[in-house]
């Protein structure tokens, strides 16, 4: 037996009990030795029976990813075969990634989820590239702080950044935003300010947290744009509502391409392929001291 965080029927808390030790079940799988594993929007959904993957079957351990250690001490990161919330768990022996030196566990193990909301989205959905004008909805939540620094990482040649908290749009100027903009405004001044930032550096890609009214706001302001060149309209949260009003004339007037982002939406082979390839290089940059770790 070992000590787990297990969800015994769906709506109630996670439990911190007795478990039973998971099996390696053959060659490919790897005994590991969790060590941080975070709690994401996720987790609280599966947990709650509102998401539209699940458990099965209950009871179960949570914790989809996170932090270990190999039986040598090695530190990894890894997605869990059963849940990382336990003092053991399975991996793919295949598919884990060696932490540097550097990079704390709990922040290691804290940074995949704010990635894929913002990382993950720029480069797929995105498919962002060097010089891009990146315009960032919402970016004063940790996902969004991540996504104006995984911009400039990329190469974005300018980076715009909305938020309504003006002391975090302001420390987002030192971390990679050149131009923010307050939407706790009236929509007027909103869109005033939307119409003046694209004139002065049309964007490439719109990667939105919030959803809701201010994205109604936001497309008022393009339906005032002459658009310069094809727009990428990423909707990744909908933290001001998931509901919005919106004619589609606008995307028969406008070059705008709306995309979702979210974990329903790319193949397991992209995500696979995302944790082989970027996330390694990420982990190398926030252990060189290059990322605002306030996730």
């Amino acid at each position: 037996m070992m000590k787990a965080a297990v969800l015994t029927n769906y709506g109630n808390v996670p439990e911190y009990q007795d478990f039973a030790e998971p099996k390696v079940m053959n060659d490919h799988q790897l005994m590991v030795s969790p060590k941080a594993s975070s709690i994401k929007q996720l987790d609280i959904s599966k947990a709650a029976g509102k998401h539209y993957t699940n458990f099965d079957p209950l009871p179960a351990v949570m914790g989809m990813d996170g932090v270990a250690e190999l039986d040598d001490g090695t530190r990894i990161y890894a997605m869990g075969l059963t849940g990382m919330m336990a003092e053991r768990a399975i991996i793919d022996k295949q598919n884990f990634i060696k932490l540097p030196n550097g990079l704390d566990s709990v922040k290691a193990a804290a940074l995949p989820n704010a990635l894929m909301g913002s990382d993950l989205a720029l480069i797929e959905k995105g498919k962002i590239k060097q010089g891009d004008v990146v315009f960032v909805n919402g970016a004063t939540g940790a996902t969004g702080m991540m996504a104006v620094q995984l911009a400039k990482f990329h190469g974005a040649s300018k980076i715009i950044a909305t938020g309504r908290n003006s002391k975090i749009l302001d420390h987002l100027k030192t971390i990679g935003a050149d131009k923010t903009i307050l939407i706790n405004e009236p929509d007027e001044q909103i869109v005033k300010n939307v119409v003046s930032a694209y004139s002065e550096a049309p964007f490439d890609i719109v990667i939105d947290y919030l959803w809701g009214h201010p994205a109604e706001v936001i497309f008022d302001a393009f339906r005032k744009i002459k658009l310069a060149k094809h727009l990428k309209y990423i909707t990744v949260g909908g933290m001001a509502g998931s509901d919005i009003q919106l004619s589609s004339q606008i995307f028969r007037s406008k070059d705008i391409e709306l995309i979702g982002s979210g974990i329903g939406s790319f193949s397991s082979n992209v995500f696979q392929n995302y944790l082989r390839n970027n996330l390694p290089l990420v982990f190398d940059y926030a252990a060189s001291g290059h990322l605002d770790m306030n996730l």
